[in-house]
């Protein structure tokens, strides 16, 4: 298949709406490759990635126009409390 694809990874509230820990989805836009996930799982998990952090390869991103390269990996991590 040759890299088109691009490594998600939830962790708690979003992996258990998503009903997975971990899925492969095509390399495309943040925003778009947010949307495809937001459709897929549904509102308990648009509700959770909305308190999320994204981090493309360890990078914090926010800004849904960026591309998320062939082959990365996406984590979607819910806010840590305590300190």
């Amino acid at each position: 298949m040759g890299g088109t694809l691009v490594r998600v990874r939830m962790f708690a509230a979003l992996r258990e709406a998503a009903g997975a820990g971990e899925v492969l989805v095509a390399a495309e836009p943040l925003g778009l490759l947010l949307d495809r996930l937001r459709s897929r799982y549904g509102q308990p998990f648009a509700t959770a990635l909305s308190y999320a952090s994204v981090l493309v390869d360890g990078e914090r991103l926010r800004d849904p126009s960026t591309p998320v390269p062939d082959g990365a990996e996406v984590a979607l991590l819910p806010p840590f409390s305590g300190g």
